[in-house]
């Protein structure tokens, strides 16, 4: 499973246990509380797009070992 897919599926369960806590609870301070959390649901789905469109991993170890043979004179 891709980092993306990782980081979507963990975010998108944290969001799906959030309401279903605000649903089972009567509390209005636990309601508030999820609210304010889901204020930054817009900041995860922009850093999941970083995370998408970020070069892949294997390319990035690949540049960094091509430079540490460059250095082994």
């Amino acid at each position: 499973m891709s980092d993306y897919n990782t980081y979507v599926t963990a975010i998108n369960k944290i969001f799906d246990y959030l309401s279903k806590m605000e649903a089972g609870w009567s509390s209005q301070d636990n309601k508030s509380y999820i609210e304010s959390i889901e204020e930054y649901k817009q900041t995860v789905v922009k850093s999941a797009e970083k995370i998408k469109n970020a070069p892949p991993i294997k390319k990035l170890e690949q540049d960094i070992e091509s430079l540490e043979a460059l250095g082994d004179d």
